[in-house]
């Protein structure tokens, strides 16, 4: 059973059984969520707006350093572990909008992720929070699939302003450099300044914000776009320069917003 917040101008729809992803978010009539219909991408991160927690992106064949030792983490078919564990799990209703999930081994940690829904008057407020009651690395993110096309109007067109990328290597993973940022099509994780807007011409205009700067932007699929806002970049872990100072945030909040 599916959950759903409404307005005048908003309808969103969250599947609690399903990582208590944001399934559909509708605003002034258009449906702003999609499914990637590359079949090559696994089917539990292929749609909507799912949390990452307690890591965003891909870890390095999945394993996470400690000052406890090495852990293991679950990998995917590339052989890195990847988007968490919480997209995949039945979290608990708690009340209007909001959402709790216990997670554990197998990452070294146990802890209780915490996810939050509010309407905005032309959008919507996603809070995504980690707390295991210790100071140890985690990253957490949100992960929305958006269409190329609506119905009505022009393809896509996103503006943003990156002061820096995060280099990849031949793997595909970060090298730990940060450089200058190059021409898409993208996958790549970028430190932005301001919000990143989404504009549909002829039809909507929606801008995201969020409390971190850095984004993962997949701009490489032909059907589906991919604006991702994360606490820190994918295999931040194994990269001192990637790693935030003062501490690894523990709460994110992302707002998508067509307010004018």
């Amino acid at each position: 059973m599916t959950d759903v917040l409404e307005n005048d101008r908003v309808r969103a729809t969250i599947d609690p059984a399903r990582g208590a992803r944001l399934t559909s978010l509708v605003i002034d009539g258009h449906e702003l969520l999609a499914r990637a219909e590359d079949p090559s991408v696994d089917p539990a991160i292929a749609d909507g707006c799912f949390a990452m927690v307690p890591w965003a992106g891909r870890v390095r064949e999945g394993r996470l350093r400690t000052a406890d030792g090495v852990h293991q983490l679950p990998v995917s078919d590339d052989g890195n572990a990847l988007h968490g564990l919480g997209h995949v799990e039945v979290w608990d209703v708690v009340g209007e909008g909001r959402y709790r999930l216990g997670l554990g081994e197998p990452w070294p940690t146990t802890g209780t992720a915490s996810l939050t829904y509010r309407l905005l008057d032309a959008g919507l407020r996603i809070e995504l929070s980690w707390d295991d009651g210790t100071a140890s690395p985690c990253s957490i993110g949100l992960h929305p699939w958006f269409p190329r096309r609506l119905p009505t109007g022009q393809e896509v067109v996103l503006s943003f302003d990156p002061e820096t990328m995060v280099e990849r290597g031949d793997d595909g993973l970060p090298t730990g450099r940060l450089v200058e940022p190059s021409p898409g099509p993208w996958d790549d994780c970028f430190r932005v300044a301001g919000s990143p807007v989404l504009s549909w011409p002829g039809a909507v205009r929606l801008r995201l914000s969020s409390s971190s700067p850095w984004w993962v932007v997949y701009s490489q699929p032909e059907s589906t776009i991919c604006v991702e806002p994360q606490t820190a970049p994918p295999d931040a872990f194994d990269h001192a320069s990637l790693q935030p100072t003062g501490g690894w945030p523990h709460h994110l909040w992302f707002e998508l917003d067509a307010a004018e």
